[in-house]
């Protein structure tokens, strides 16, 4: 769960990043073992849609999986790993955590996904993204695509990240449903604009997400961990609330498109009117 009222919510379209302990770097809840149950049941039924890896990154994946391993018997000795399955080294190491784990190499064209053990994504295709550099990655999301700001300030970031300073950041969103597998393409997405309607049984979706650098490959990992609380919980905290209505009210009409918002967003913003007390 992401305890709703301990993370402050920030406006939709933020980069904002703050440094990472690696001494935190997961966050291990009662929630493991389903989060591990449903990721192998995905690995199983879907394995195309949830886990893609370029020829070439066996040596980063190997890797990823030490470097998890290590950190868990460091900072979380109690988790027991899974017995393993078999499959390709960032798999398994996916297989240990509640996290997603996207693999970014630098090339010619920039920061490019080349592999990725993806089941909870929210609202977007691996298919869609796989092998793509960063900058075509968000060119659906507004203000992100190819030639913005935003664009080049990512990746100053990716390219500029430390070994010794790995950072993270949060991103939240409104689902109907608790479901954690939520894929979408981006074309299904520009068509149906209006896709979410949601109740007061709605939920809050974030993203804790993680940028480490590999010390051995220079590859970035992408870590992505999925919370999910009721949009009841807002009536135990106010201030959270609070962020959440001015972020929402601060969107562009585009924003809200991407969001799937653009048919009820005064619905929307009622269901939070009507959660606890009135936002200060």
């Amino acid at each position: 769960m992401l305890r709703v009222g301990e993370e402050r919510i920030e406006p939709l379209f933020k980069i904002g990043l703050t440094q990472l302990d690696l001494r935190q770097w997961f966050e291990i809840d009662d929630q493991l073992a389903d989060y591990r149950t449903e990721r192998d049941r995905l690995a199983a039924s879907e394995r195309q849609n949830v886990l893609r890896l370029e020829p070439g990154t066996e040596a980063a994946q190997a890797e990823v999986r030490r470097l998890i391993e290590a950190n868990l018997r460091e900072n979380h000795p109690h988790v027991a790993f899974p017995e393993d399955s078999g499959g390709p080294d960032l798999l398994e190491a996916a297989r240990l955590v509640q996290d997603d784990l996207v693999l970014m190499r630098r090339d010619d064209s920039g920061w490019r996904l080349v592999g990725a053990a993806l089941f909870f994504p929210s609202s977007w295709s691996l298919e869609d993204k796989f092998s793509l550099p960063l900058d075509q990655i968000h060119g659906n999301v507004p203000g992100f695509g190819p030639g913005t700001r935003n664009a080049s300030m990512m990746a100053r970031i990716f390219d500029f990240l430390k070994v010794d300073q790995p950072v993270q950041r949060m991103n939240w969103s409104l689902y109907p449903t608790p479901t954690l597998h939520h894929p979408y393409r981006a074309s299904d997405r520009a068509k149906n604009p209006g896709r979410h309607k949601l109740d007061a049984a709605s939920y809050i979706r974030a993203e804790r997400q993680t940028l480490v650098k590999l010390p051995e490959s220079g590859d970035i990992l992408f870590g992505i961990r999925i919370y999910l609380d009721p949009l009841a919980e807002l009536a135990k905290h106010p201030h959270t609330k609070r962020d959440l209505r001015a972020a929402l009210l601060a969107l562009t009409q585009d924003e809200r498109d991407y969001k799937g918002l653009r048919d009820t967003f005064d619905d929307v913003v009622a269901v939070i009117d009507s959660v606890g007390p009135p936002a200060a």
